[in-house]
């Protein structure tokens, strides 16, 4: 499987072929890498693009990017009892963290929406708190409606020079209004087209996962599982140091390559591609924190420059457009994508990427993770299982032969456990396998790398 990906795992090293760009003054850094820096002169071959975007350093608390935050909590009936009262305890320990230049506002909903706090600043957070510890619980569950209502309050003050961000806290299925997962991937969709991020929280077994984590990722915002009430304090942390670690607004990412190479899918998130460009959106980019895009890319067999030549070529141009949050200014940078031929088999497979070989094998194991859910979801229960092993061995054999990243290693042990279980003896242990391998499909809040 590993020829199948980047050839033997045993030849890599660190002699790379890698572009960065940044200027002085400038919060992030833009970086373009090949898994095969050093191409087989003459022959039309696959490639794998990684575009690395690098936050800047994290500022002081009170130099910090001002948010804009709507909190959407669910009170309909299932969020009785620890639910409900860790949920609000988790809201007020983040009210709690903003500064008077922030901006907050609560939406509750059950079969029905009502904003229990109007957008404001937060001059003072018992205002706002002392309203969160009355919520209760009653009704059902008109989850979009709510996010619905929770963006409406951010784009009151939406701002470029702000982190716009709706938090969303659930436990159940939406049985009242739209309830497809397609539908709130378009949800996603269009509140990242107007500069709004949505991150999501399920808690306990009920909630829908598949809609949660669709929601989340078309809007560039975060997701997590939450099986038991008491995990929530701990979310809300890691999500608050996102929340309050913006450096780069409203992202977008071109790429524009030459003729003869051609963009061929995006493993990591969605894009547009369209003949020899592809497009790309972002948020936000957090401070200490890499995000990348990975694209498989075609090299056509006439692009080879001559076996003999050392020389670099350049196969085309990544540009990235933000706003710096603390000004409002508009930022460009570029980068070139750059590589060589070589007649040389093994000159190809020492030049050959990690980094960018650790994102190919992130991403395939994605895939193969979704088509262990699909398998699950038929019953399949034991080749699902062995999908999540197979999943463990491909990062395996890379660790064997080389050292791998901590995120990788912790990858490794995670799909390792779930191949290691054994067959579920009852409805809600399928459940929360089900929800860690999703949660398996999407960075979690404050990882130091995104995708």
């Amino acid at each position: 499987m590993m020829d199948r990906i980047v050839g033997s795992a045993c030849l890599f090293a660190l002699s790379l072929v890698t572009a960065v760009a940044a200027h002085a003054g400038e919060p992030i850094r833009l970086e373009t890498r090949l898994a095969n820096p050093v191409m087989k002169g003459g022959e039309a071959q696959k490639n794998y693009l990684r575009i690395a975007l690098q936050g800047c350093k994290p500022e002081p608390s009170d130099n910090r990017t001002p948010v804009n935050i709507s909190f959407v909590i669910d009170r309909s009936g299932s969020m009785y009892g620890p639910r409900l009262a860790q949920a609000r305890e988790a809201a007020i320990m983040a009210i709690n963290r903003l500064q008077p230049t922030d901006i907050a506002s609560v939406v509750i909903f059950d079969q029905s929406v009502d904003v229990l706090v109007p957008a404001r600043h937060v001059a003072d957070p018992n205002q706002i708190t002392d309203l969160v510890r009355l919520i209760s619980a009653r009704g059902s569950t008109a989850i979009h409606a709510g996010v619905l209502m929770g963006a409406a309050e951010v784009a009151k003050n939406k701002d470029a020079r702000r982190l716009n961000r709706v938090v969303l806290l659930s436990d159940g299925e939406a049985n009242v209004g739209p309830s497809r997962p397609g539908d709130f991937e378009q949800l996603g969709q269009a509140l990242l087209s107007q500069g709004i991020s949505v991150s999501t929280i399920g808690v306990g077994l009920g909630y829908n996962e598949d809609l949660m984590l669709k929601l989340a990722r078309a809007s560039d915002g975060n997701h997590a599982f939450a099986r038991d009430p008491s995990d929530l304090i701990n979310i809300f942390n890691k999500e608050f140091s996102d929340v309050l670690s913006s450096c780069a607004q409203t992202v977008s990412v071109d790429v524009e390559f030459k003729a003869g190479v051609h963009p061929v899918r995006a493993l990591s998130r969605e894009g547009v591609i369209d003949g020899q460009h592809a497009k790309f959106t972002l948020n936000q980019v957090y401070a200490a924190t890499e995000h990348y895009i990975l694209l498989e890319v075609a090299v056509d067999k006439g692009v080879a420059m001559p076996a003999a030549s050392a020389d670099g070529q350049e196969f085309g141009l990544v540009k990235v457009a933000y706003t710096v949050p603390e000004s409002g200014a508009k930022q460009a940078l570029d980068a070139p994508i750059s590589a060589r031929f070589s007649a040389a088999d093994e000159e190809v497979k020492a030049a050959r990427d990690l980094k960018v070989t650790e994102a190919v094998i992130e991403q395939t194991t994605r895939e193969t993770t979704q088509r262990a859910i699909i398998l699950q979801d038929q019953g399949k229960i034991k080749e699902a299982r062995e999908l999540m092993a197979e999943n463990a061995s491909l990062i395996n054999s890379l660790l064997a032969s080389m050292p791998l990243s901590e995120h990788m290693q912790n990858l490794q042990q995670q799909y390792y456990a779930l191949g290691a279980q054994p067959a579920p003896a009852s409805a809600d242990q399928l459940s929360a396998t089900r929800k860690a391998m999703r949660s398996l499909q999407a960075p979690a809040a404050n990882a130091s790398v995104r995708y």
